[in-house]
């Protein structure tokens, strides 16, 4: 009799212990769910945000390049400005792309310069990459913050380019 009571005692504490552990594990996956839930929304936020910054970042810099191709229509600069120019117009892309993992530059570069013709990647690499150590480096970084530096390296490249143009041009008009 006194081995049952004991069984039944043993039983009656196990469970009560094991309801205690389990309410308490309930609890646990409860607060980690309204965390995970919560993560998910700021990450929802933070995508929207990236996403809104780099649709306005391009804007940015396709008008800073419009004006460069404007001004530039007949000089030097006009050619490798036209070869800048899908690098930039796919600015998004490669964005969203160097953005979530590290080493995509090249490739994702070389991709959306393959849907036009000719061998422009090449050209591009060449004319544009090859000339400047400054920008080539920030080429070979091949992540998302070399992205940023050299797409505006390049705008602010030809900027000056065209800006001590337009000095010499009024200087040598200046001078006739």
């Amino acid at each position: 009799m006194i081995a049952v009571l004991l069984i039944t005692a043993l039983f009656v504490f196990i469970s009560v212990y094991f309801f205690f552990r389990a309410e308490k594990l309930q609890r646990s996956i409860v607060l980690l769910k309204r965390d995970t839930a919560q993560s998910q929304k700021e990450n929802q936020i933070l995508s929207k945000s990236m996403a809104s910054m780099a649709g306005n970042t391009e804007e940015f810099a396709k008008n800073r390049l419009q004006l460069l191709l404007k001004k530039n229509q007949n000089k030097k600069n006009a050619n490798e400005l036209a070869l800048i120019k899908p690098f930039i117009d796919h600015y998004s892309l490669i964005f969203k792309e160097c953005l979530l993992k590290k080493g995509r530059l090249h490739t994702i570069t070389k991709k959306c310069f393959s849907n036009l013709e000719g061998d422009l990647f090449k050209d591009f690499f060449e004319q544009v990459i090859k000339k400047d150590s400054k920008i080539q480096r920030l080429w070979n970084s091949n992540n998302f913050i070399g992205f940023i530096s050299l797409v505006e390296a390049l705008l602010v490249k030809y900027e000056e380019q065209s800006q001590s143009d337009s000095i010499k041009e009024d200087s040598n008009a200046a001078l006739s």
